[in-house]
C-alpha cells in the first residue's frame, strides 16, 4: 500500500510538472530568443567557489548558458573542475536531455581514475581510483541514494549503487567528487558522485526535446526501442519554472555463456571411487585394466589435481525494460529565494530465461552419489596439473530451465530552499525521502536429471578452456532418457539424489529519509564561514522464500503428464562456436508444464513457502542506521604574494547508530522451534578533518593538495549476524554476518598540478595516498559441515549430509594496508591543424593504482596465515582515449576505454588463493548530423570489438569461472528540439 501511495504521488507530480510545462506553450514566443542549450552554472571565483556540494547557486535568476555539443560540454566540464577547490571530474550533457552515452557508468568512465563493471552488456558499477562500489556514495539532487538490482553478476545487497537502473537522459550533469569537504556527507573512500537532473530554471521560457532511437545487437538480431522527451517551461518573469521528462527503452538479451562452476582438487567432496575388480560394484573394472585404472585414479586424486565442478555451457534469452520520469517545480519569488521540489521515478524490469546443460555429479558429495560413486577412465593434466582431457563413468547428468524476473523501483523527492538575508549571511536546506524496492518473485528453476552416465568427456585441448568440447555419454534430446521424481539411490550407490524444483522469491527494500540544513556568513570578501548539521536515516531490509518441504524429492509425475509432455528441446549457443562434439540443442523442462503438473506457484501443500524453513532463514534480515552529523568549514581566497590561493578546512562529527535484525539458531530447550527473532544495537563516532587547498602561481597553473579523514560504512547486508545455510545444486555454503563491524577508515592525501594553456585544453597530473587503517575482509574455506559447530537440523530438506563440505564465510575486520597511485589527464581541441583538419580534438587518461591488503586465510591462532593481495575491484592499470571531430553540423568520436584485471574474491573458493576478473578493452563510436536547428539524425555503436566478460580463479593458472558473450550494439536516432 505505501509502495502504491509512493507512486501515484510521484505520477501526481510529474504530471502537474507536465501540464505547468506545457501550460506556457502558447506564450513561448514571449521568451527571450536564445539558442536552444542547456544550462550549467556560471564559473565564478567567488570565496565559496563552485567546489562545495551542497552550495546553493547565489544568483536565483534563470540564466541560460548555451552548451551544445561534446566539445562545448568537454569545455564547460573543465571550468568546472578549475573552480572547484577540491579535485572534482564533471561530465555535462551535450544538449537538451542528451547526455554523452546510453549509459550512466558508461560516461563516467571517461573520468581519470574511474573503471566500470558491466553486467548483461551495460556499464552497472563504478570502482574509482582502485576502490569498488560500496566506497562510493551517490547523491540524486544533493540526497544520498541507493538503487539496487540484480543481474548475471549477482543481486546488490551492499552499499554499491546499480547506475543501469537509470537512462541517461534524466540527468544533464554528473560530478565526481575525488576529495572530500566538511560539507560533504561522510561515508566514501573512493568518491562521491553527484547525479542532477534537469531543472527549468537552467532555461529559458518554453523548451522541448524528443528523442528516439532503433537499438539493434548483433547477438539478438533484434531491434529495440529507445525514446525520450522533456518538456520545461518558465513563467511570471521566469519566478516559476515547471519541467517533466521521461526516457524509455526496451533491450533484447542473448547471453551466451560457458561455465566451470569453479575449480576444486582431487580429494574435495568425498573424492572419486576407487576401481575394483570382480566385486560386481559399480566401479568394478576388468583385471586387465585395474594397473591403470588405479593409476589414474591415484593421478586425479592427488591435492595438486584441479579440475571443473561442472563444466557447461548456459543460453540466455529475455529482456530489459527501463521507464524513468522526473519533475521539477521551481519557485523564486525575488532575487533572494529559490525553492525547488524535484521528483525522481523509475523502473528497471528483467526477463529472462536460462538453459544450462552439466554434469553435476562432479560437485556432489557421497551423501548426494554423486562424485565418490565416479570412475575416473582417462585423464590428461597440463603442466599447472589442470584437467584438459576427461573420460568419467557413473557422472551424474542435468539439464535446467530458469526463469529470472526482477524489478528495481526508484523514488526520490527531494525539496530544497535557499535564502539569502544579506550579502553576507545566508541558509539552504534539504528535505528528502527516497526507495529502492527490489522484487525477484520469480526466481525460479526446474531440472531433469540422468544418473551414473557413462562415457562422459570434456576435452579443452581443440579450442582451449573457454570453448570446451563435450561429450554427455548418451542422446541428450531424447526426453525417455531423462527423469523428474523423488531422489534415487542407485544400485550400490553412496546416497539419493535427483531433480529439483526451485522457487526462490526475494526482495530488498532501501529508503532513506534526510533533512539538512546549512548557514554561511561571509566575515570578509576573502573568508567565509560555513556550518551545517544533517539527520539521515537508512532502513535497510530483505526478504526471501524457499518451499517449506524442500526442494528435492518431489513425487513422481502426475497422472495425465509425461517426461515427454513436460519437457521440449531447446537450441542455442549459435554465437559460441563451440567444438563440433558438443551439442547445441538438448531436452529440457518446459516451466509452464512444470508448473500445471506441480503448482509451483500454488504456495500450499507440497509447494508451500515459508521464510524461516531453515534454508531461507538467514536470508531474512533487517538494518535501520541513523546518522547525525554536523560539520564547520571555512572557504578563503587571498593574495600571497601574487599567487592566489583559495580552499577550504574544516571538520565533520558524525554519530552512527546501527540496529540490526535477524533469526538466530538457539536450543530447543531455548525456543521449541530452534531459532528467535535477535535484534542488536550499536552506535559509534568519527571526527573527519578535511583540507583542500589551491595555489595558482599564474592565470593557467594551479597546484592542489588536499587531506582527510575519511570513513565508509560496511555493507547493510554483512552487520546483519544472521547464519545461512544454502544448498543449491552443487554449490553449498554457510555464511553469517556480524553485527559488530567497524567501519572502514582511512587517512587520505592528495597532490595534483594542472595546465591549461587555452581555453578547453588541460595537462594534469595527480598523486594520491590513502592510509586505510581498518577495512572489512570475508573469511572464506572450505570444511564438512559438522566442523561448523551448527545444528545438524539446519540441513533438513536439503538432502545433504553433515559431512558434505561446504563454502564457510563470515566477514570480519582487518587491519588494511596502503593504497598509492597517480593519474594523467590530458585533453585538447587540436584547433593547430590544417584547416581542413579543424574540428578534431583529443582526451585521454591513464591511471595507476597499487594497494597491499593482508587478508586473513586461516584465522586460527595456532594457524595462523595471512596473503597479501591488493584490494578487491582495483585495476592496477586503466586508460581511456577519445577522438572527436565536431565541424558545421557533423559531429563524430570514436573511444577505446581499458580496465586491467581485478579481483573478486581474497582468498578465492576451494583452496585457490584469489578470484577474479580478466581485462577488458572496448571500443565505441558515434557520429552525428545536424539537419537543421531542431533536427539530428545519430548513429551510435558500442562494444564494437565484442569484448568477452572472463572471470577466473587462481592468480598463477586463471582457470576460467565464467566466459560470457554479449554481442554489439547499435543505436539509430533521430532527436528534435524546440
Amino acid at each position: 500500500m505505501i509502495n502504491g501511495i509512493q507512486r501515484r504521488l510521484a505520477v501526481s507530480v510529474s504530471g502537474f510538472a507536465l501540464l505547468a510545462a506545457l501550460g506556457g506553450v502558447a506564450h513561448a514566443d514571449e521568451a527571450i530568443a536564445t539558442s536552444g542549450g542547456i544550462a550549467a552554472p556560471i564559473a565564478t571565483a567567488g570565496v565559496a567557489g563552485l567546489g562545495q556540494a551542497a552550495a546553493p547557486v547565489e544568483d536565483t535568476a534563470v540564466t541560460e548558458v548555451v552548451v551544445t555539443g561534446f566539445r562545448n560540454s568537454l569545455q564547460r566540464a573543465l571550468e568546472l573542475k578549475r573552480t572547484n577547490t577540491g579535485v572534482v571530474d564533471s561530465i555535462l550533457a551535450e544538449d537538451i536531455a542528451k547526455f554523452p552515452d546510453n549509459n550512466l557508468a558508461e560516461s563516467i568512465q571517461r573520468i581519470p581514475g574511474v573503471a566500470i563493471s558491466r553486467d548483461q552488456g551495460e556499464g552497472r558499477a563504478l570502482s574509482v581510483r582502485g576502490l569498488g562500489p560500496d566506497f562510493t556514495r551517490v547523491r540524486i539532487n544533493g540526497m544520498e541514494a541507493q538503487a539496487s538490482t540484480d543481474g548475471y553478476n549477482g543481486a546488490n545487497r551492499g552499499r554499491g549503487f546499480d547506475f543501469n537502473v537509470f537512462a541517461s537522459e534524466l540527468f544533464n550533469r554528473i560530478d565526481v567528487r575525488k576529495t572530500p569537504s566538511a560539507d560533504t556527507e561522510e561515508g566514501s573512500l573512493g568518491a562521491t558522485v553527484d547525479l542532477v537532473t534537469a531543472h527549468p530554471f537552467d532555461y529559458k521560457g518554453f523548451k522541448l526535446a524528443a528523442s528516439a532511437q532503433a537499438g539493434y545487437n548483433t547477438q539478438t538480431e533484434k531491434t529495440r526501442p529507445r525514446m525520450a522527451l522533456l518538456v520545461s517551461n518558465t513563467f511570471a518573469d521566469d519566478k516559476l519554472g515547471a519541467l517533466f521528462s521521461v526516457a524509455y527503452s526496451k533491450t533484447a538479451v542473448n547471453f551466451q555463456q560457458s561455465s566451470s562452476g569453479l575449480w576444486t582438487n582431487g580429494p574435495s567432496d568425498g573424492g572419486w571411487c576407487r576401481p575394483t575388480t570382480g566385486t560386481g560394484g559399480i566401479c568394478d573394472v576388468s583385471a586387465a585394466e585395474l594397473p591403470r585404472a588405479t593409476e589414474l585414479y591415484n593421478l586425479a586424486s592427488a591435492s595438486s589435481t584441479y579440475y571443473p565442478r561442472f563444466m557447461r555451457y548456459v543460453q540466455g534469452l529475455g529482456k530489459t525494460e527501463r521507464l524513468g520520469l522526473t519533475s521539477s517545480l521551481q519557485w523564486a519569488p525575488s532575487d533572494n529565494t529559490k525553492v525547488t521540489l524535484d521528483g525522481l521515478f523509475s523502473r528497471y524490469k528483467v526477463s529472462r530465461d536460462d538453459w544450462p546443460i552439466e554434469a553435476i555429479g562432479f560437485s556432489r558429495a557421497a551423501s548426494q552419489g554423486g562424485k565418490p560413486e565416479m570412475l575416473v577412465r582417462d585423464l590428461i593434466l597440463d603442466s599447472n596439473n589442470t584437467m584438459v582431457y576427461g573420460l568419467f563413468d557413473n557422472v551424474d547428468m542435468r539439464s535446467e530451465h530458469n526463469r529470472d524476473e526482477f524489478s528495481t523501483d526508484f523514488g526520490q523527492w527531494t525539496l530544497t530552499g535557499e535564502h539569502k538575508f544579506s550579502d553576507k549571511f545566508s541558509i539552504d536546506g534539504v528535505v528528502g525521502y527516497s526507495f529502492s524496492d527490489f522484487d525477484n518473485f520469480n526466481d525460479l528453476s526446474t531440472q531433469i536429471d540422468r544418473f551414473n552416465v557413462d562415457g562422459y568427456s570434456v576435452d579443452t585441448r581443440p579450442q582451449g578452456q573457454y570453448r570446451p568440447a563435450i561429450n554427455f555419454g548418451f542422446d541428450v534430446t531424447n526426453p525417455a532418457l531423462w527423469y523428474f521424481g523423488p531422489t534415487v539411490t542407485q544400485p550400490g550407490g553412496t546416497g539419493p539424489t535427483g531433480p529439483e524444483i526451485r522457487l526462490r522469491p526475494n526482495y530488498t527494500n532501501n529508503t532513506y529519509k534526510t533533512v539538512q540544513i546549512n548557514g554561511k556568513y561571509a566575515l570578509n570578501d576573502s573568508l567565509t564561514i560555513r556550518a551545517g548539521a544533517a539527520w539521515k536515516q537508512y532502513d535497510f531490509s530483505t526478504q526471501s522464500y524457499r518451499y517449506a518441504l524442500g526442494e528435492a524429492n518431489f513425487p513422481a509425475i502426475p497422472s495425465g503428464y509425461t517426461i515427454q509432455t513436460l519437457t521440449e528441446q531447446f537450441c542455442g549457443l549459435g554465437k559460441m562456436n563451440v567444438p563440433a562434439a558438443t551439442p547445441t540443442c538438448w531436452t529440457t523442462p518446459n516451466i509452464e508444464a512444470f508448473a500445471a503438473a506441480y503448482n509451483i506457484y500454488g504456495n500450499t501443500g507440497r509447494t508451500a513457502l515459508s521464510q524461516t524453513v531453515s534454508s531461507v532463514r538467514g536470508e531474512n534480515r533487517s538494518v535501520e542506521e541513523e546518522n547525525k552529523n554536523g560539520y564547520v568549514m571555512a572557504n578563503f581566497d587571498h593574495d600571497v604574494g601574487g599567487w592566489r590561493v583559495r580552499g577550504d578546512i574544516g571538520v565533520r562529527h558524525v554519530q552512527t547508530e546501527q540496529t540490526s535484525s535477524f533469526y538466530t539458531n538457539v536450543p530447543t530447550t531455548v525456543n521449541a522451534s530452534g531459532f528467535v527473532y535477535t535484534t542488536v544495537k550499536r552506535k559509534y563516532d568519527d571526527t573527519l578533518p578535511s583540507l583542500n587547498l589551491v595555489v595558482e602561481p599564474t592565470d593557467n597553473l594551479l597546484l592542489r593538495f588536499a587531506a582527510a579523514k575519511v570513513m565508509a560504512r560496511p555493507a547493510l547486508s554483512a552487520l546483519a549476524a544472521a547464519t545461512s545455510v544454502s544448498v543449491a545444486g552443487g554449490s553449498r555454503s554457510v555464511s553469517t554476518g556480524n553485527v559488530n563491524l567497524e567501519p572502514y577508515r582511512a587517512k587520505t592525501l592528495d597532490v595534483s598540478v594542472e595546465w591549461y594553456p587555452k581555453s578547453g585544453t588541460i595537462v594534469s597530473a595527480g598523486f594520491f595516498y590513502k592510509d586505510i587503517s581498518t577495512y572489512v575482509q570475508t573469511l572464506t574455506r572450505i570444511q564438512p559441515y559438522s566442523a561448523t559447530g551448527l545444528p545438524v537440523s539446519l540441513l533438513e530438506g536439503t538432502g545433504v549430509g553433515p559431512n558434505d563440505e561446504f563454502s564457510v564465510t563470515n566477514v570480519v575486520n582487518t587491519d588494511g594496508g596502503p593504497l598509492k597511485g597517480f593519474e594523467l589527464n590530458y585533453q585538447q581541441p587540436l584547433d593547430f591543424l590544417p584547416d581542413m583538419f579543424r574540428g578534431f580534438g583529443i582526451l585521454a587518461n591513464y591511471t595507476y593504482v597499487d594497494s597491499s591488503i593482508d587478508y586473513i586465510l586461516d584465522p586460527n591462532p595456532a594457524t595462523y596465515r595471512v596473503v597479501n593481495e591488493s584490494l578487491l575491484n582495483l585495476s592496477k592499470h586503466a586508460a581511456n582515449a577519445t577522438l572527436y571531430y565536431e565541424r558545421g553540423p557533423l559531429q563524430a568520436r570514436v573511444s577505446v576505454n581499458y580496465r586491467d584485471k581485478y579481483l573478486t574474491a581474497v582468498p578465492g573458493r576451494y583452496g585457490q588463493d584469489v578470484q577474479g576478473t580478466l581485462a577488458t578493452t572496448f571500443f565505441d563510436a558515434s557520429t552525428s548530423y545536424k539537419i537543421n536547428d531542431k533536427l539530428t539524425v545519430s548513429l551510435e555503436a558500442l562494444n564494437l570489438s565484442n569484448e568477452k566478460d572472463i572471470s577466473y580463479i587462481d592468480s598463477k593458472t586463471q582457470r576460467f569461472e565464467n566466459y560470457r558473450v554479449a554481442g554489439r550494439q547499435f543505436f539509430l536516432g533521430v532527436r528534435y528540439t524546440y
